[in-house]
């Protein structure tokens, strides 16, 4: 296994603490492993530490706090179900206790499910959806404030850092996903009011918002040549996305080149939410 890490303290983000949730797969794996090789200690949360069997990862058998570990960096694993309120904060307790602050905090843990009309859709898809993909993320983020706020302006001009990762479905209307997408939106309009409220505080909050890129998560529609057809026809960059190329975007809104970035949601989609394309 080549070695990933830096430890001569020349990464971006070396010496600062970062929570990613969902990380044992697809974008949370890779936000995960980015910010570390970066210089970032990561918590690293999910409802489990393995990978999804479902999951396009080579390395998938190790989990991804121990593949951290192998390559030099610091990390731990904590569960924490999005959908339970006491998991959440205690989620945000464990790393400060761990080490002792807390500067990053990335709401990537969602929920999906396989495309269906809305009216095929029930009471407990939209509870679940609004309770992982809304709630959770906004309990995250306000037990994460109150840690900033405890903390100083740093050297990078910032008390601490949000990205949620939102979708390219909170920003414009995709059959079959009614329920998601509007989950989605909400998290969406939640970033920018949160970055909004706390900008004074020296807060950033950023989302970024995904089109159609292959994880576990997705597996169903990248296993079905026919949806993954028309995801082609509606994408106009050549190709569909890689979680890396949201892993690469998270790293820059947490460092300090991203300083006097906040309440934005940036579509990293290959012009999915564009346009349709000729």
């Amino acid at each position: 296994m080549s070695t990933l890490y830096k430890n001569d303290g020349s990464g971006r983000l070396h010496g600062r603490v970062a929570i990613v949730t969902g990380s044992s797969s697809g974008m949370g794996r890779a936000i995960a492993l980015a910010l570390a090789q970066e210089g970032a200690s990561v918590v690293c949360s999910d409802l489990r530490p393995e990978a999804s069997a479902k999951g396009f990862e080579p390395d998938k058998h190790i989990p991804t706090h121990e593949v951290i570990i192998q390559n030099g960096g610091r990390s731990v694993f904590q569960k924490c179900d999005m959908g339970k309120t006491d998991e959440v904060i205690a989620l945000v307790n464990f790393a400060v206790e761990q080490y002792g602050k807390l500067n990053i905090l990335v709401n990537n843990a969602g929920l999906w499910l396989p495309l269906r009309e809305f009216v095929k859709e029930t009471e407990e898809m939209w509870d679940a959806m609004l309770s992982i993909n809304s709630k959770g993320p906004a309990t995250a983020m306000r037990q994460a404030i109150k840690q900033f706020l405890k903390q100083p302006v740093d050297e990078s001009g910032s008390r601490g850092r949000i990205v949620n990762i939102s979708s390219s479905a909170g920003i414009t209307a995709i059959g079959g996903e009614a329920t998601y997408a509007a989950s989605k939106a909400a998290l969406s309009m939640l970033t920018r009011n949160v970055a909004l409220d706390h900008a004074k505080d020296y807060i950033n909050v950023n989302a970024v918002c995904p089109g159609v890129v292959r994880t576990a998560l997705s597996s169903t529609n990248f296993n079905d040549p026919k949806i993954i057809a028309e995801m082609r026809k509606s994408t106009p960059w050549p190709r569909l996305g890689e979680p890396s190329d949201i892993a690469k975007v998270v790293v820059f809104l947490c460092s300090d080149d991203a300083q006097w970035v906040t309440g934005v949601n940036i579509a990293v989609d290959g012009g999915f939410t564009v346009g349709i394309p000729l």
